[in-house]
């Protein structure tokens, strides 16, 4: 397992996410929300695997709660803890007493159901929730902080937001999606901000929900306007002698400032897929990168946009 050394952390390259851990999700044969011995055997997996980091939330369904009976399991044992990234919001707002009486109220929560008594990191789930009301969430934050309910603080985005914004609020990390065909933040500046900023950037989506996995030939005829981009993007794996899921996280690992990619998995064999895909993982050349910015920086907008895309993939 690669790692990245961090504001004083050593972090996986690959962090868990767990949402398919809580609630079903997905529409693959593997959809199904897991037993909690199989959401263990995933977690254990995991953790012997060299991850050491999982992304939950408290509204994953039970995520939370599996992931503290587990560890409860894990202290009891004395095995080493994974650091936990979970999320909260919406939030109310209205006024700085009652945004930070819902803070709080969520935060508390979420120790609760994790069966811990200091969070490692509370993101804000929606930017929107930061956008506002940023002063006061900036105070809310630092003061939870200072009273040792938590140690790192977040805010995850969506590629539309104002990642400048996100910079300069002083926060720890950001999550964000970021995958080989979406550029837009990588040619406006975005992601560089964030990069000096010096925070932590954690990234969802690399895949594009599977797209990089597929060629024309077995999408819905009604998503024709990924073709071109299918075709370049098969074109240049073959070009670089990548697999598809090797090029599209090496890109995303490759670009300055990111700190870990985000990655469900449905069964503990996904699991030891995905560790052995990080470990394939390469750096890519300058020339490599400027061969995918030439093919995709100026893309249909409905391509990455999951959105748009009818009945999706067959």
């Amino acid at each position: 397992m690669k790692y990245v050394q961090t504001k004083g952390l050593n972090l996986s390259s690959f962090a868990l996410g767990t949402v398919q851990l809580g609630l079903t999700y997905g529409l693959g044969e593997n959809s199904e929300k897991p037993t909690e011995q199989a959401a263990f055997e995933i977690l254990d997996r995991a953790v012997n695997l060299g991850v050491n980091t999982l992304d939950t939330a408290n509204n994953y369904g039970d995520s939370e709660a599996v992931i503290g009976k587990w560890l409860t399991k894990r202290r009891k044992d004395g095995k080493d803890i994974p650091f936990i990234v979970t999320k909260t919001g919406p939030h109310k707002h209205g006024s700085y007493d009652i945004l930070r009486d819902d803070i709080l109220y969520q935060l508390e929560g979420c120790m609760k159901r994790l069966c811990v008594d200091k969070l490692d990191m509370l993101m804000l789930h929606d930017y929107e929730d930061y956008a506002t009301d940023r002063d006061n969430m900036r105070k809310i934050f630092a003061d939870l902080k200072a009273q040792g309910l938590y140690d790192y603080s977040a805010i995850s985005a969506y590629s539309r937001h104002d990642y400048g914004v996100i910079a300069d609020s002083g926060f720890d990390a950001t999550q964000i999606p970021l995958n080989v065909f979406d550029w837009g933040q990588i040619e406006n500046g975005g992601l560089q901000r964030l990069a000096d900023s010096g925070m932590m950037i954690f990234t969802r989506s690399v895949f594009l929900q599977g797209l990089v996995f597929h060629t024309p030939e077995d999408l819905d005829p009604r998503m024709d306007f990924c073709f071109p981009y299918l075709n370049k993007f098969i074109e240049l794996c073959k070009e670089f002698n990548l697999s598809p899921a090797t090029l599209a996280l090496s890109f995303v690992l490759s670009l300055p400032g990111v700190t870990q990619a985000v990655m469900g998995c449905d069964t503990a064999e996904q699991v030891e897929a995905n560790c052995k895909l990080f470990d394939e993982t390469v750096k890519l050349t300058p020339e490599q990168m400027n061969k995918l910015r030439d093919a995709f920086f100026d893309i249909d907008p409905r391509v990455i946009n999951p959105g748009m895309w009818f009945n999706r993939m067959k």
